[in-house]
């Protein structure tokens, strides 16, 4: 017997048409049950053409229906209307009239960003981004630049950010509410006020409009002189959620476009499709000149497929997050027999119970009633007025504090079991202070301490700076690519884990954030200097230097660069960017076809014999109107990533090829090769050069890796002896993405029917199902797919009709650590003949089975071939 992870559906009651509308199904959008929609509530995506009527006509029919009211209208980027519709009107009837492309459920959003574990102060190492270099021996600011920032608003009255609003020099000179106060997501209709002002009530905003304009002299932002517009479109918290929706979000993008500004800095996600209404509006911003930065996500604890939208529109700038260089906290002094130790400490567990120890106390490295450092079992001895010294693993924070605590303990400090340092979450039962330490120097520590007496004290105002742990690496919450399509995500990565910034005076003037949130407006602040310094640039060319320009990263660990589908082309470097005197187009090569066979017209790769292989081309061009410029072109080599462990089961966090620098081998590694490693380009000419990609041989297909790398291009100018280089990023799939499997893998168990406590059902043909007794069909998506279906079908093969939450759109994968670890549908005695299940039917008595169908990668949605399919056995319905 199989026991399947529990995962809850939530299924609105769909009316019956409407005697003013028909139905379209096919022109309706179904998000998987577990996306948050607001009930009754439509953006209506309309045909463009010179012929079709205007927005403002749609939006007057619309509202001659009854029961149905245009509250928005898109004209500028998304051509469409947010509608509002009573029960009795579906999707599928309001798609019914003619001229609508599709119809989209209005989505909640919701901000996923995170307290830091320890305060980061500034400076953040501009120097490592080139931020310095651009702000001091350049003399850029953004001076001229106009960044619009779509957020939770901003407190303009802050004293780094300004303390003005819309006064002349003042650097907010745009900006609206359009949410305000009294918004609730969880309310049946959620309340829109919008105040006079985007005046912030959460924090999210203020600390990203630190980031780029902060005057200092606690924050100093990348782009302090630019002209900042803030577009407020999230809510205050309300029950910890700070909340939006596709409609608002819509409105704040249009209000910065409208208001001509030169870049649009969007610290928000959700979904993963490029083809969503806010995706769609920021690629349409794109073709019309304005550049737009994004951030890729939270997600990189789920692992592959994780950016989120609209980072993964065309044409946007995702970004990853790298974690700040230096750290300054609160700190303890420990003294033991050996030593005397300073050591950095997270933030605590709990505001309510700081960990403050103004004189020594008694510090102890307690062993469980295990025998371990672990403290999940308990303790036999006392531990009565003494902090523990505690191992983190196995159990929860919560039940090591609570166990310390039970036992007489004054407080807790928890040592780290990876790299790094990490912020503690501990429940109310826990009124005990309760704190982290860094893995780095712990366990020299306990050694210490058990050595014999040892105390501990933490003054209240005693801090410390360190270089921080993982400064320079990616933050392990960075979320991965690719996107659904293959595109590689995000495209650079700059400063976001640990980030001291500006924030709500009422909320304390200053906070350490985390997230790729952080990250987006420091690279925002990077565009708008490039921009001061080289105005004449299109979107296009500011993607190509600033990744062209960006610094890859090292995996320590196998001596490979990190993975485009973690850092993008890596590290932001805006100085290079500014003086490049070269560009290279594109600036990624995304790799979702080749060729299966010998690679034809390299001599060097004949000995290979018959391999997978793609050609792409890249074009240089010498920006130099004066000066020739030499080429010299070779390649490094990135980790390969895989969702899957040898034996087959999905990894959380991607597994890597190769496992060491021990591990590496030839075969295992992808190539490069060009026809010719050296060129030289006429000064204010451009070249083409035919790239061929070998994808590893020696990686298993079977275990779905992804292979990658990096063009690397050393330059040279005519009469000088200093060389500069630039690089494009590439990745691909070690086979045929068009025909990889989008549901689990057997040996997971999955899909499966089971009963409805989604129990797995051992003999499928002595299941009975019938009104009172109804039954579910599982499954794991492991990559996103574009459509997928569970419909019921009888012994003559004729389909019966759709399941109920049979039929979605736009799936994400199955995120073991997200909201979605398991997607399926029910099985009962009523099945829908429409993909909107508005029109349900009851099932004759008698033998059927479940087909499910889920569309591959790129398929075409209207051949059966591109779909992965899976049949159940036979059972019965009453």
């Amino acid at each position: 017997m199989i026991l399947v992870s529990r995962i809850v559906f939530a299924m609105a009651c769909l009316g019956v048409a409407s005697a003013q509308l028909k139905v379209a199904d096919d022109k309706v959008v179904k998000y998987p049950s577990y996306v948050p929609v607001k009930r009754g509530a439509f953006i209506v995506e309309l045909e463009s053409g010179n012929t079709s009527p205007s927005t403002a006509a749609y939006a007057a029919s619309f509202n001659s229906i009854n029961n149905v009211r245009v509250s928005s209208q898109f004209n500028s980027l998304f051509r469409g209307l947010a509608v509002s519709t009573g029960n009795n009107i579906s999707a599928a009837q309001l798609a019914s009239v003619q001229g609508v492309k599709r119809v989209w459920p209005v989505r909640y959003h919701t901000l996923p960003y995170r307290m830091s574990a320890t305060n980061i102060t500034y400076p953040y190492l501009h120097t490592q981004t080139g931020v310095s270099r651009a702000l001091q021996e350049l003399q850029l600011n953004g001076t001229g630049v106009k960044v619009g920032i779509v957020d939770t608003g901003v407190d303009y009255t802050h004293p780094e950010l300004g303390n003005c609003w819309k006064t002349a020099g003042c650097p907010w000179q745009y900006g609206a509410d359009f949410i305000g106060d009294k918004f609730d997501w969880s309310a049946p209709n959620p309340i829109v006020s919008p105040n006079p002002t985007p005046m912030d009530c959460d924090g999210h905003g203020t600390h990203v409009s630190g980031i780029l304009s902060g005057q200092g002299p606690t924050v100093y932002g990348v782009a302090p002189g630019a002209t900042y517009g803030m577009y407020r479109v999230f809510s205050c918290p309300f029950n910890g959620s700070v909340a939006s929706t596709d409609d608002i979000i819509l409105r704040g993008i249009e209000a910065a476009y409208q208001d001509g500004h030169d870049i649009i800095s969007l610290s928000l996600g959700g979904g993963s499709w490029p083809e969503d209404p806010i995706s769609a509006a920021c690629s349409q911003l794109v073709k019309k000149g304005v550049v737009v930065v994004a951030a890729n996500g939270n997600e990189g604890s789920n692992g592959l497929y994780t950016a989120g939208t609209p980072a993964v529109g065309h044409g946007v700038i995702a970004v990853g997050s790298i974690d700040n260089w230096n750290i300054t906290g609160a700190v303890a002094e420990f003294t033991t027999p050996q030593s005397n130790l300073t050591v950095l400490l997270s933030s605590p567990g709990s505001d309510k119970y700081p960990f403050i120890f103004e004189t020594d106390v008694p510090v102890v490295a307690p062993t469980d009633k295990n025998g371990t450092a672990l403290g999940c079992t308990g303790y036999d001895a006392s531990l009565v007025g003494k902090v523990a010294v505690i191992q983190r693993g196995v159990c929860s924070f919560t039940q090591k504090a609570t166990a310390a605590q039970s036992a007489g303990a004054i407080g807790v400090i928890i040592y780290n079991n990876v790299p790094g340092i990490v912020n503690p979450s501990i429940g109310v039962s826990v009124t005990i202070p309760v704190v982290a330490i860094a893995q780095e120097g712990a366990q020299t520590l306990v050694a210490d301490i058990s050595k014999g007496p040892s105390t501990v004290k933490a003054p209240s105002k005693l801090t410390g700076t360190f270089p921080a742990f993982t400064g320079g690496k990616m933050s392990p919450f960075s979320s991965f690519g690719p996107s659904p399509e293959l595109a590689i995500e995000p495209l650079l990565s700059a400063p976001g884990g640990n980030i001291w910034s500006t924030y709500p005076q009422k909320l304390g003037s200053y906070a350490s954030l985390s997230g790729t949130s952080m990250a987006t407006p420091y690279v925002s602040g990077t565009v708008a200097l490039l921009k001061q310094a080289r105005p004449q640039l299109g979107v296009k060319e500011i993607r190509s230097l600033l990744a062209n320009s960006a610094k890859p990263l090292q995996d320590a660990a196998t001596g490979q660069m990190i993975h485009p589908y973690w850092s993008g082309a890596g590290l932001v470097n805006v100085y290079d960017a500014i003086k490049s005197r070269a560009m290279i187009s594109p600036p990624e090569l995304s790799i979702n076809e080749t060729t299966w066979g010998p690679v034809p017209g390299f001599d060097q790769l004949q000995s290979l014999g018959s391999v997978r292989w793609a050609q792409r081309n890249v074009t240089i061009a010498n920006t130099d109107s004066s000066k020739g410029m030499d080429v010299w072109l070779d390649s490094s080599v990135a980790d390969s990533l895989s969702m899957y462990l040898a034996n087959g089961e999905i990894s959380d966090v991607p597994r890597i090829w190769p496992a060491s620098q021990a591990s590496v081998s030839s075969d295992t590694l992808p190539l490069v090769a060009v026809a010719d490693s050296h060129l030289h380009v006429a000064a204010g000419q451009s070249k083409n050069i035919t790239v061929l990609v070998v994808a590893p041989s020696g990686l298993k297909e079977s275990e779905k890796w992804f292979y990658g790398g990096y063009l690397n291009f050393t330059l040279k100018w005519d009469q000088e002896l200093v060389t500069s280089s630039l690089i494009v990023p590439y990745a691909g799939y070690n086979g045929d993405f068009r025909t990889a499997d989008v549901l689990s893998t057997p040996d997971s168990g999955l899909p499966a029917l089971t009963d409805s406590n989604q129990v797995a059902i051992a003999d499928v043909s002595k299941l009975v199902v019938s009104a009172n007794n109804t039954a579910l069909i599982l499954y794991r998506l492991d990559v996103p797919s574009r459509i997928v279906s569970a419909t019921l079908v009888d012994t003559s093969n004729n389909t019966i009709g759709y399941l109920p939450y049979g039929y979605y759109e736009y799936n994400p994968r199955n995120l073991p650590y997200g909201d979605n670890p398991l997607s399926g549908a029910t099985i009962s005695n009523v099945v829908f003949t429409d993909k909107e299940a508005a029109h349900p039917i009851k099932v004759t008595a008698g033998k059927y089975h479940v087909h499910l169908a889920a569309l591959r990668p790129l398929g075409d949605a209207n051949n059966s071939k591109d779909y992965q399919t899976w049949d159940s056995d036979q059972f019965s319905i009453a």
